[in-house]
């Protein structure tokens, strides 16, 4: 199932529920870089091994199932894995949680001296 095809409130839930997995996702650097040169087969090679309950997650919420008892078969995921990797959406949102969280990691945290202003 693709992004576009959850409407609505469900599209609400699933938003806000893939934004965690997402996150996971996003903080490797190694898989980034991977997906941004579009090599999506060392991506997700890493992707399972790396970040499984991420990736399980994700498939779980866009075949609107309940995550935690989501379990796809072996002849299963590597269809919904082309599916992901061909849906424009969710790599639109992908792209834009891992600049998202580039611009916070890059941003330089205030100092607290302890000392007040008045």
């Amino acid at each position: 199932m693709r992004l576009s095809d959850i409407k609505g409130e469900k599209a609400l839930d699933a938003m806000a529920d893939l934004i965690d997995p997402l996150a996971e996702i996003a903080q490797n650097k190694i898989l980034v870089g991977l997906i941004r040169m579009k090599n999506y087969k060392e991506a997700v090679k890493i992707g399972l091994k790396q970040h499984k309950k991420a990736v399980l997650t994700i498939l779980a919420i866009l075949n609107q199932q309940d995550v935690e008892t989501y379990e796809p078969s072996l002849a299963e995921i590597p269809i919904m894995l082309l599916d992901l990797l061909n849906d424009t959406e969710l790599a639109n949102l992908f792209t834009s949680q891992v600049e998202t969280m580039e611009k916070t990691s890059t941003t330089p945290a205030m100092e607290n001296t302890g000392a007040s202003e008045n």
